[in-house]
């Protein structure tokens, strides 16, 4: 990223200090207690869907941002502790985390989401009901610099990807399923975003497709940044040196005008390439299944032109075969 901006800017608010309408915050490590001016920020959170996912459900607790040196910032949310079901925020439906806290200028390394895991559970469509496991210690941090100016307002929103971030492991027998959750967070400063949707040929979905399961759902559109030569899977350990997607959403039939749908919100600005793929039932993101699916089925169907998303706009580009 060529500026460093204030993405997770958005939980905290002056160390020491009082707080603002954003929430409670408190200077955690080491580091000199010289007063120093702040910003304020507002922070919202979006999400992605996840094909098997009747709802996930997030006690989140608080944000806190590692500063450059090395002191930590803690802020608790605007109305404490807080259950989202992260089905509930799609297609650019998101809730406030944070709004206009106070946070110390200066250049931040990184933010974290406070989250009490036994709070916290996925339902799948299927009935199942399961608790959520973090995949490794770092999984709900993203590592990012940004800087926050005296004076400065930052508005950002944290898209939540549910299918990069939530893994499935069948542990077998007595150990039964675990669902872990992964880095899949992606933060945009809002005023730099902009949106893109779009149709997909009905030719192209799996209802019309040989080669795909017409009872699976697997009918998805991939985002990729625009100098991508192809598309790639979701694993996050790339072994093929081809960059996975930036984001994906579920392709949906619009009851009304009979089209087939996608959308991405809070893109930055930027030229991005989407493909479509309705196979992607069988794209999970601990596999590395592209483009040598090792059970032969999944596979992307068309790769799109490049298409520029510009700030405070929507963009409308339609896939075709």
């Amino acid at each position: 990223m060529e500026v460093p901006i204030l993405f997770g800017s958005v939980l905290l608010t002056a160390c020491g200090g009082g707080s603002s309408s954003g929430g409670s915050s408190e200077l955690l490590g080491t580091g000199n207690n010289t007063p120093v001016t702040s910003g304020t920020v507002t922070v919202g959170i979006t999400d992605g869907p996840m094909e098997e996912a009747e709802n996930l459900v997030l006690n989140l607790t608080h944000i806190s941002f590692g500063h450059d040196d090395g002191d930590v910032t803690r802020i608790g949310l605007s109305d404490g502790p807080m259950s989202l079901d992260m089905m509930r925020l799609q297609n650019g439906t998101s809730e406030n985390l944070v709004d206009h806290a106070s946070l110390p200028a200066g250049i931040y390394r990184w933010m974290e989401l406070g989250i009490d895991l036994d709070q916290s559970s996925l339902e799948l469509q299927s009935g199942g009901h399961h608790r959520m496991q973090l995949g490794d210690p770092g999984a709900m941090r993203i590592e990012e610099m940004f800087e926050i100016s005296a004076g400065e307002h930052g508005d950002f929103i944290i898209d939540f990807d549910l299918r990069r971030s939530i893994q499935h492991h069948d542990m077998g027998g007595m150990m039964g399923e675990r669902y872990e959750l992964h880095a899949g967070m992606r933060l945009t400063r809002t005023d730099q975003a902009g949106s893109l949707s779009g149709t997909i040929d009905m030719s192209l979905v799996d209802a019309y497709q040989l080669d795909c399961d017409s009872n699976a759902g697997g009918n998805w559109a991939y985002l990729y940044p625009g100098e991508a030569h192809e598309p790639d899977d979701l694993a996050e350990t790339e072994t093929d040196g081809i960059p996975g997607p930036i984001a994906t959403d579920r392709v949906e039939l619009d009851a009304i005008t009979g089209e087939y749908l996608y959308h991405f919100s809070y893109m930055p600005a930027g030229i991005y390439r989407v493909a479509f793929s309705c196979s992607s039932e069988w794209d999970e993101a601990g596999d590395s299944d592209y483009p040598n699916d090792p059970d032969r089925k999944f596979n992307f169907q068309v790769f799109g032109e490049p298409v520029e998303i510009r700030a405070g706009q929507m963009s409308e580009h339609h896939l075709g075969p």
